[in-house]
């Protein structure tokens, strides 16, 4: 068996150490007490990235997968109008083009068609073989992915040929145009090996994308560099080296950003926004988000949240409109669900929660939470006072919960703020181990619900981390997953909507506007709405004439 290693030799690593503190040199201030920067160019691009990402593993990390999604690719991907469109695959099944069968037992058999001729950059060919081991390696139940959503749906993979892989459903499962959207897993370099302890691959994975990790360095950064030999032809990608700096804190991003030591930077704080448009090297990219911010409010590890008329008053007490005025300087807008307008699954008509503080105090009432002598409410000796963790560096995400903490304490509800970095915060989310999270779900083109509210997808199964377990909303949502007609489908995904509201299981605050600063010499950029992020074309990213 042979196995696929990124570890460098000692001569190698100095090359490649001493190449990026050159290119460093080359594009920031440092070098020789020089004041004059290198911008964007197709041999080098930086990027301010706000956090360090945990794993490049795909399947197992637990944020954004920007940069993973440059070196591995999946087999489809969302487009820049949310279109869900193949990559490694040569085409999306469905049942009008015979590869979706629906069989007679109830299940659902899913052919996936490869498209001929593509390598990992190692130069072995991707085949069938690689989508059954991803399947196997993920229900085998010895390693710990992100989540196992839709793969503990398949009871079995065949590969007739090397570029033909038939996945086979217990049931109709209707998310399953993005089942591999991560990507699949190298078997020649992965086959026996606990994933979960495969450091070589979890920091610098084979992929088939258009780069490859150059180097991760702890803290800094990461270069990708253009991968030889990549599928689409030599032509692409154009930028040969990709360079990720973590900047966690907005405001160090977006100096650096304005002194060019940067030379772009993905999801622009909203309330940086308006400081950067005067900049004429930038441009704005603007798309409508696919995602939403909220808070969590874990219903397992905070009791007092598992009573609705607490959620609900909670929700009452919080001036969204004031927030997406002031603290957000009005880049964004108030929305009261999951599923978004883009979506041709979106429910407006459902049970909203106007600011209304007196509303809020009679249902913390109504719970059985009265004020105490400091103004906190109590209920059987205990104090209606809890914790919320966010992102540390995130300045908005700072002063939204400032602006919480002042509106819970105005209804009796006492709540500390503990700042976390963007890396850790990702790894406690997935514990469950916090009462009440101020974060974002950027979501894909599929409206799929299930993985974030029915009952038995908490961690690690999916992402309810609410903990809301509702019968009647976890049998909404696999009955929208098991109906194959996508009207049908989608006016269950409504019922589903109203359901979600009328429980409160979050406090949804507003739609998640995405507005990217790249050179206003960078071609081919589009943004992306979805969870496919900003870097989902990034081979064809190209440095030309502003």
């Amino acid at each position: 068996m042979m196995r696929w290693s990124v570890r460098l030799s000692r001569r190698s690593a100095r090359s490649s150490a001493l190449g990026v503190a050159a290119a460093l040199c080359a594009s920031l201030a440092a070098c020789g007490g020089e004041t004059s920067r290198s911008g964007p160019s197709n041999e080098l691009l930086i990027v301010g990235y706000d956090r360090e990402p945990d794993t490049m593993n795909r399947y197992a990390t637990h944020i954004l997968e920007d940069i993973e999604s440059c070196v591995v690719e999946g087999l489809v991907t969302n487009d820049e109008e949310m279109k869900i469109i193949p990559v490694l695959a040569s085409e999306i099944p469905t049942t009008e083009n015979g590869g979706v069968i629906v069989r007679p037992d109830g299940g659902m058999d899913v052919t996936w068609k490869l498209r001929p001729g593509v390598k990992w950059h190692d130069g072995v060919s991707h085949t069938s073989a690689d989508v059954k081991f991803t399947v196997d390696a993920i229900n085998k139940g010895d390693w710990k992915p992100e989540s196992v959503d839709g793969f503990d749906r398949i009871s079995s993979v065949d590969t007739p040929d090397s570029l033909t892989a038939i996945v086979h459903y217990k049931e109709v499962y209707a998310h399953y145009q993005l089942q591999f959207v991560r990507g699949t897993l190298p078997q020649h370099v992965l086959e026996g090996r606990d994933l979960n302890t495969a450091n070589d691959y979890n920091r610098a994975p084979l992929g088939t994308g258009p780069y490859k990790v150059k180097e991760w360095k702890t803290g800094e950064y990461i270069l990708l560099e253009r991968a030889e030999g990549y599928w689409r032809g030599a032509a692409s990608p154009k930028i040969k080296q990709l360079l990720f700096r973590f900047l966690t804190n907005t405001t160090t991003r977006i100096n650096l950003l304005k002194s060019g030591e940067v030379h772009m930077v993905a999801l622009v704080a909203w309330d940086k926004v308006r400081e950067l448009e005067p900049i004429a090297s930038l441009r704005m990219n603007r798309v409508v988000g696919n995602g939403y911010e909220h808070v969590t409010l874990n219903q397992r590890h905070f009791a007092p949240f598992a009573d609705v008329k607490v959620r609900q008053a909670l929700a009452h007490a919080v001036n969204r409109d004031l927030l997406v005025r002031t603290i957000l300087d009005g880049q964004v807008e108030v929305v009261n669900g999951p599923i978004q307008p883009l979506s041709a699954a979106y429910e407006p008509k459902v049970p909203t929660y106007g600011f209304d503080p007196e509303r809020a105090r009679t249902l913390l009432t109504e719970a059985g939470w009265v004020p105490g002598a400091d103004g906190i409410r109590m209920k059987d000796g205990k104090r209606l006072a809890f914790t919320l963790i966010t992102q540390s560096g995130f300045a908005i995400r700072e002063n939204v919960s400032q602006a919480l903490q002042q509106a819970f304490r105005d209804v009796g509800a006492e709540m500390t703020v503990k700042l976390l970095d963007g890396t850790t915060i990702s790894s406690v989310w997935f514990t469950g181990d916090f009462d009440a999270m101020l974060h974002w779900w950027q979501m894909g083109a599929d409206p799929e619900l299930t993985l974030f509210f029915a009952g038995d997808r908490m961690p690690p199964a999916g992402r309810n981390i609410n903990y809301v377990n509702d019968t009647e909303l976890s049998s909404l949502l696999y009955r929208s997953d098991r109906t194959a007609d996508v009207a049908q489908r989608n006016e269950l995904l409504r019922e589903a909507q109203r359901r979600i509201a009328a429980l409160a299981p979050e406090i949804v605050l507003y739609n998640t506007a995405k507005v990217d600063a790249v050179p206003k010499s960078l071609k081919g950029f589009t943004g992306n709405p979805t969870n496919a992020g900003p870097f989902w074309n990034v081979h064809q990213w190209e440095i030309g004439t502003p």
